[in-house]
């Protein structure tokens, strides 16, 4: 097969993928913060872990809003100013959390504005961007940028908890907020719109016809689905409910290093586990986006088979927890879950764009996220916060989140090619 790249250029699309990493390296540590930042607050204020993670709940659900405005504002203009602006209000409400005294100050700070900030800002604007710039290499360069995710809470968390340890919390928080402003800024320079408006091709070759014909992907990517044509396909609905297993990823993230205290397991150790947790998932990221990419050269349909280990893997990770009592056992059902997950990140915003194209995909990106930030992953922290609380166990949390990755994979099984492709490759 011929392809022609384009000569003489550097492709900026990989400074796309650098600037996307940078982005999630610090968006991520900020928003994951809940994690190591909750027992803090918790041991100093005596607020319970169901009113905790009422706060928590509130950031996934304003972020799944605030992340549909991000989507319609990069389509129209671009991704530069939203990430900068983002910038600035999501830092603002991080540093912010250092005054805080009142469980309301924790709502709006870490919920509302911190959220909305960084909803413009670390996450969907730079993975659109990404998944624009590419079709050949699409997963590859998704999983690279998605690495910043994970390596953020590798390395900063740890970092920030060194912070909280040597000058308290709320010194951890201020220097947690300049570190955001910095790097989002940085990030949002250096991002552009899509290759076509930089005079390039994606991937920096221009397509092979024959190419364009044969792969499920390629050929989706001038279609330019609204919204509306979406929502009225069937697969647009499988593609929701196969992303049911989030309920289970923010569950966890949120309470592991509460469930690890519950076991008498030290908050070093914990958030040592939670390091290695989200490692495994950045190494799996990598090997997804590779795998991914590959298989679908070599067999040209569909990226489902990596989501199904994803979805399952997860819910197995799930039951294998209620056996949980110490801290090997419970490291080894971490990596199990964060390996499983770590592959579904990369793949299922690949997908959605082989699916429905990438002509529009930030607004899809936006009103998908609504579903899954919005109501998946809004329910994880409060399900296991309240059932913990009522029961002093996450038992019943893990047995609910496990039948949902279970719900997860059947959905998938039932995605078929969208009738609006049908129609125009007949």
């Amino acid at each position: 097969m011929f392809v022609e790249k384009v000569r003489g250029r550097f492709f900026y699309g990989w400074v796309i993928v650098m600037a996307a990493w940078l982005a999630m390296f610090v968006g991520s540590a900020a928003n994951a913060s809940f994690a190591i930042f909750g027992p803090e607050l918790e041991d100093e204020f005596g607020w319970t872990r169901g009113m905790l993670s009422l706060g928590f709940t509130l950031n996934v659900i304003l972020a799944s809003i605030f992340g549909l405005v991000a989507g319609m504002l990069v389509d129209r203009i671009g991704p530069r100013r939203i990430v900068i602006i983002g910038a600035v209000i999501g830092s603002l409400g991080v540093a912010l959390l250092s005054q805080i005294n009142q469980p309301w100050h924790f709502y709006i700070f870490y919920g509302v504005v911190a959220a909305a900030g960084l909803a413009l800002s670390y996450y969907l604007p730079p993975v659109a961007t990404v998944r624009r710039w590419f079709m050949r290499r699409a997963a590859l360069a998704l999983s690279i940028a998605l690495t910043g995710s994970g390596l953020g809470i590798v390395l900063l968390l740890p970092g920030i908890n060194l912070i909280i340890d040597a000058f308290g919390w709320r010194t951890a928080y201020l220097t947690l907020g300049l570190i955001a402003l910095a790097g989002l800024i940085i990030a949002g320079m250096l991002l552009k719109k899509d290759p076509e408006s930089a005079g390039t091709y994606p991937d920096g070759i221009k397509p092979d016809p024959a190419e364009l014909e044969t792969r499920a992907d390629f050929s989706a990517r001038t279609e330019q689905w609204s919204t509306g044509e979406a929502v009225r396909t069937s697969s647009w609905w499988f593609f929701v409910g196969a992303q049911l297993y989030d309920v289970a990823l923010i569950g966890i993230l949120a309470h592991l290093i509460f469930w690890a205290e519950d076991m008498d397991v030290s908050r070093d150790t914990a958030v040592t586990i939670l390091s290695l947790y989200v490692l495994a998932a950045v190494f799996s990221r990598l090997l997804a986006g590779y795998f991914s990419d590959w298989y679908m050269v070599r067999f040209k349909i569909s990226r489902k088979p990596i989501l199904y280990f994803c979805t399952i893997g997860v819910g197995l990770g799930c039951f294998f927890a209620l056996g949980v009592d110490d801290a090997t056992s419970l490291l080894l059902v971490c990596l199990l879950i964060g390996f499983c997950y770590g592959t579904g990140m990369t793949v299922f915003p690949t997908y959605l764009g082989d699916l429905f194209g990438v002509v529009n995909i930030p607004t899809l990106f936006g009103v998908m996220g609504l579903f899954v930030g919005g109501l998946f992953a809004s329910i994880g922290p409060v399900l296991y916060g309240f059932i913990h609380d009522a029961t002093d166990s996450y038992d019943v949390a893990f047995i609910i989140a496990g039948i949902l990755c279970l719900v997860s994979a059947v959905s998938l099984l039932l995605i078929k090619v969208p009738v609006k492709r049908k129609a125009l490759t007949s």
